[in-house]
């Protein structure tokens, strides 16, 4: 087993996500271009149903209406394929302008300040542009285009009020989980 830690650490595999038992505390678990039932070692299937079970909606975002969707999701998001960034950027973009950190707290700004560099003007690293950063895309801050529900709607097919409703269920303090294969990553660029 040592030899199979070693191999996980270097190259990281899809299974890399939250613990099975913690994957049961989850309010909403978000299969994103993900067909587990067919594509995982193991018995993620057995797991899955076993939140199922607990009580956790499941939400499939995917060009296929595939056979874990069929038997987990209570919902069901087609998107077009390659197009999965636009809609990611539309859900931070509502998260961004929705978020109201004393009434309805979305986004976890001490995480943010926190540990992560590149997120916003004053995180660039050394060296950087500071109009470089991801906040300021996502707000259209420097290209005009701001990166919006109706942005992404033409690109992927989702319709705005299916963008904002995602994000807002995966604001901050919702217990979600998002499981995404490498699918969505294989699109050039």
């Amino acid at each position: 087993s040592g030899a199979w830690t070693e191999i996980k650490n270097r190259i990281g595999l899809a299974e890399d996500v939250n613990d099975r038992m913690d994957l049961r505390s989850s309010e909403l678990i978000v299969l994103w271009a993900s067909n587990p039932a067919w594509s995982r070692a193991g018995v993620q299937t057995y797991d899955y149903m076993q939140c199922k079970a607990a009580g956790t909606k499941f939400i499939s975002v995917d060009v296929n209406y595939n056979s874990t969707a069929r038997v987990l999701t209570d919902e069901f998001i087609g998107i077009r394929p390659g197009t999965d960034c636009a809609m990611m950027l539309a859900m931070c973009y509502v998260l961004l302008t929705q978020d109201n950190p004393e009434k309805d707290p979305l986004i976890d700004w001490d995480f943010l300040e926190r540990c992560c560099i590149g997120f916003d003007a004053d995180h660039m690293p050394e060296g950087e542009d500071p109009a470089g950063n991801f906040k300021d895309y996502v707000l259209g801050t420097h290209d005009g285009t701001p990166k919006s529900p109706e942005w992404a709607s033409r690109i992927c097919g989702v319709s705005p009020e299916n963008i904002r409703y995602l994000a807002g269920l995966m604001g901050k303090d919702n217990k979600a989980a998002t499981l995404m294969a490498w699918a969505s990553a294989r699109t050039h660029n």
